[in-house]
């Protein structure tokens, strides 16, 4: 008995054709449909035979998509929710795309020996950590160091000294001239006195 394929309406004899797996149902084939539809998955045969209007089993083929549409959501829902988790605030300088978190890489700074990495001007290798994000449209990745440099110890520059214009005397900026200071501090005090008279309360 010949059957009919349900894609391109052709009837075809005991070896013409056989059944292709649509969605969770076998529908009728010829061989020159067969060719053309074994590179689709099951749904995408599914799509199409139940759009010929041909099907032998169109309810159960309908059935098939509604459960895969739904399916296909969550899985599209718990994909952006991935995405959130470890989508950064920053945005790709190429494209304009989101940054996302793409793990964390360690360098060691130095050359390779026989026994494993070696610092430049040691026996040991110095590491440095380095966080990486990359965009989620372009695939740019760029790198963040997530602790800053250590910053030499630089001791404090020397302040420029001034120069006093009573006595010409250089010193720091800081303070007053120590020379004046000391003149002054050893010079007679002046007061209502005159020289040589004793106080009033002397006799």
């Amino acid at each position: 008995m010949a059957k009919r394929c349900i894609f391109c309406g052709k009837e075809y004899g005991l070896f013409g054709g056989g059944m292709v797996l649509c969605g969770d149902t076998d529908e009728p084939v010829c061989s020159n449909c067969v060719d053309e539809l074994t590179p689709l998955s099951p749904t995408e045969r599914a799509e199409r035979a139940l759009a010929t209007g041909r099907a032998l089993y169109p309810d159960e083929l309908q059935k098939f998509l509604n459960r895969e549409r739904i399916l296909q959501a969550k899985k599209q829902a718990r994909l952006e929710r991935a995405h959130q988790a470890i989508r950064t605030d920053k945005t790709c300088l190429r494209c304009g795309g989101p940054m996302e978190k793409y793990g964390t890489k360690i360098f060691h700074l130095g050359d390779e020996g026989l026994l494993g990495p070696v610092a430049r001007d040691g026996l040991f290798a110095s590491w440095l950590t380095a966080e990486i994000i990359r965009c989620a449209q372009c695939g740019k990745a760029e790198f963040y160091l997530p602790e800053p440099p250590e910053l030499p110890n630089i001791p404090d520059e020397e302040e420029e000294p001034v120069t006093c214009p009573v006595c010409g005397t250089r010193h720091s900026p800081l303070i007053g001239c120590p020379n004046c200071a000391m003149k002054q501090a050893t010079s007679p005090r002046s007061g209502n006195t005159q020289t040589g008279t004793k106080p009033p309360w002397e006799k």
